[in-house]
C-alpha cells in the first residue's frame, strides 16, 4: 500500500495542520481501531474541517500510512545509532539488550499506528513495504552484530534473520499486553530477550 496521493507540505500552516490532524487519528487509535473511526472525529478532534483533512490524506488510511511512515523512520534513526555505537560494546547480549529496550520504546511512543497497521495486515494479508523495509534493515544490523560479535563458524541468514524477527515480535507482544507471562521488570525483561535474541543470532 504505498503513498500515491500524498504529498508532503512545505508551507509552514500546512505542517501544523498536518500535525494536528495526525496527533488527532494518533489519539483516536488509542482507543478505537481505524474501521471504527470516521473522518470527521478525525476533523473534529484536530478542531478542524472534513474537507481540510480529505484534501490533505484524502483517506484515513492514507492519514495512517503518513503516521506509520514517521515511526518507521524513527526505527531507522535508532538502528542507524545503534550501528554507530556498536564498536563501544564487548559482549553481544548487551547491544541486544539495548535493541530490545529501544525498540519496545518506540514501539509504546508509537503503539495506535503499528497496531492499526497490524490490523491491516490481518485484514489484506499483506505486509507494508516500510515494515519490509525497517525488517530488512534489522536483520542487516543483526548481520553486523555477528560478524563484530561472533566467530564466523557461528554466523547465518537464518540467524539474522531469526533474531530480528523475534526482536519485534517479543517487544511488540508484550506492549500489545499478548504476553502476560512475561516479566513485568523491564530490567529483567529486556536481559531476557537480549540473552534470546543473542543465542538467536548463533543458529
Amino acid at each position: 500500500m504505498p503513498i500515491q496521493t500524498y504529498h508532503k507540505p512545505l508551507q509552514p500552516r500546512s505542517i501544523v495542520t498536518e500535525q494536528r490532524f495526525l496527533d488527532a487519528l494518533h489519539e483516536l487509535l488509542k482507543e478505537k481501531s481505524l474501521g471504527q473511526i470516521t473522518v470527521d472525529e478525525i476533523a473534529d478532534k484536530a478542531q478542524l474541517t472534513r474537507g481540510a483533512f480529505l484534501k490533505r490524506f484524502g483517506s484515513k488510511k492514507q492519514a495512517l500510512l503518513v503516521l506509520y511512515e514517521r515511526y518507521c523512520d524513527k526505527v531507522l534513526a535508532s538502528m542507524a545509532e545503534i550501528t554507530f555505537n556498536l564498536p563501544q560494546h564487548t559482549q553481544v547480549a548487551d547491544v541486544c539488550y539495548g535493541m530490545s529496550k529501544q525498540a519496545e520504546t518506540l514501539q509504546l511512543l508509537d503503539f495506535p499506528a503499528n497496531r492499526a497497521m497490524h490490523e491491516i495486515f490481518q485484514e489484506q494479508l499483506t505486509i507494508d513495504p516500510r515494515t519490509k523495509e525497517i525488517f530488512m534493515a534489522c536483520v542487516e544490523l543483526m548481520r553486523k552484530i555477528q560478524v563484530m560479535f561472533l566467530p564466523q563458524t557461528r554466523t547465518s541468514d537464518v540467524g539474522a534473520f531469526a533474531a530480528a524477527q523475534l526482536l519485534f515480535t517479543l517487544d511488540y507482544n508484550f506492549v500489545l499486553k499478548a504476553m502476560p507471562g512475561f516479566p513485568r521488570d523491564s530490567e529483567v525483561r529486556h536481559r531476557l530477550i537480549g540473552r534470546l535474541v543473542a543465542h538467536t543470532l548463533e543458529i
